[in-house]
């Protein structure tokens, strides 16, 4: 698309006001007109152009001029000037609206990492499948889910809530959920908690040594995702 502006042009090494031109430009021609005529229209390739810092030096049929326009960027990038100096190559840029810009190749989103969901899940699995060992525990099968939250019923209430809610946790940071980092780091709290107090205060016999190694297998998982960092993962 041709390029229509106006300038001045001034013989090289010439001072003063110079001569104001109507100047009109393609990738094929540059035309300048003046007030008293036609001053020059020749085609690309007869003659040569350089930009300087303001404006351009010609040479055309043997003279020598320089050429200030009104829009030195517009005819640069017209004419595919290649020797624009570093200030005419910013201008040249800046000129460029930015939907004429190809936009670059979007960048592929990184996969999804759920493997601190997946660790959760499998810690709470593991919690809630010990408590349920508690629970079948002939001794303890018939007593209540209240008194599965104190030491006389080892626990096995509490810790099946805990492993529940660790499970949920799992679930929320796979889909991203908002408050799945605090309930994460709620539960497996919790359950330290309820383990230290399993460990001191519940009788257990031989017999549910697998059930509390169970539950302690979850917990530890719980405690690596935690400080393992796997969690930032889903941020």
């Amino acid at each position: 698309m041709a390029v229509e502006t106006r300038g001045i042009v001034l013989m090289r090494g010439e001072r003063g006001p110079g001569v104001k031109v109507e100047i009109l430009a393609d990738q094929s021609r540059l035309s300048l007109v003046s007030g008293f005529g036609l001053i020059g229209d020749w085609e690309v390739g007869s003659f040569g152009i350089k930009s300087l810092h303001e404006g351009f030096a010609i040479w055309a049929q043997g003279e020598e001029f320089v050429l200030r326009t009104e829009n030195d960027a517009g005819l640069a990038r017209e004419m595919g000037l290649q020797t624009a100096s570093p200030r005419m190559a910013r201008r040249v840029a800046a000129s460029h609206r930015k939907k004429d810009l190809p936009w670059p190749d979007p960048i592929p989103e990184a996969p999804r990492s759920h493997l601190s969901a997946i660790a959760l899940a499998v810690g709470g699995v593991l919690v809630i499948a010990g408590s349920l060992l508690l629970r079948g525990d002939p001794v303890l099968a018939a007593r209540s889910v209240e008194s599965g939250l104190r030491a006389a019923g080892n626990f096995w209430s509490a810790f099946a809530g805990g492993g529940l809610l660790v499970l949920v946790s799992a679930l929320l940071l796979a889909i991203r959920a908002r408050g799945a980092r605090a309930l994460a780091i709620v539960s497996v709290v919790a359950l330290v908690i309820v383990f230290g107090n399993a460990a001191q205060r519940s009788a257990a016999g031989p017999d549910v040594l697998i059930a509390y190694g169970s539950i302690a297998g979850g917990t530890v998982i719980g405690l690596a995702v935690l400080f393992g960092g796997f969690i930032g993962e889903t941020d």
